[in-house]
């Protein structure tokens, strides 16, 4: 399996505060690039989708969970992260993110990136 990158478009990052864009790429990193299943939940997830929680991504991001809340609630608000409960009764506060025009980038290799590393 060949390595990608995403690239985001800067239009649909251009209006968020900086909180919001490191976020919002790191959803875009974190999600699902093909058709898959989630291999812990074993829920299908499509291509810009994942399954998280607030604390698991406010652990990853390196933010309090509050303020990963708030960022998400923010993203939901702009209407660029959709974010639906998991019907899981040991895992009530995972939910799974989907990433609206997920598919607005490309995937790019890694030898046309302009900084290969």
């Amino acid at each position: 399996m060949k390595r990608y990158a995403f690239s985001v478009p800067h239009h649909v990052v251009e209006k968020l505060t900086p909180k919001e864009r490191f976020v919002y790429y790191e959803l875009c990193r974190l999600a699902a690039t093909e058709l898959t299943k989630d291999e812990y939940f074993g829920i299908p997830l499509d291509p810009g989708s994942l399954i998280t929680s607030h604390y698991r991504l406010s652990k990853l991001v390196d933010y309090a969970y509050s303020l990963t809340a708030i960022t998400m609630d923010n993203l939901v608000h702009k209407d660029l992260i959709q974010l639906l409960p998991i019907e899981h009764e040991d895992y009530q506060s995972y939910y799974l993110v989907r990433i609206k025009d997920f598919d607005q980038g490309r995937k790019i290799r890694p030898e046309e990136r302009l900084f290969p590393f």
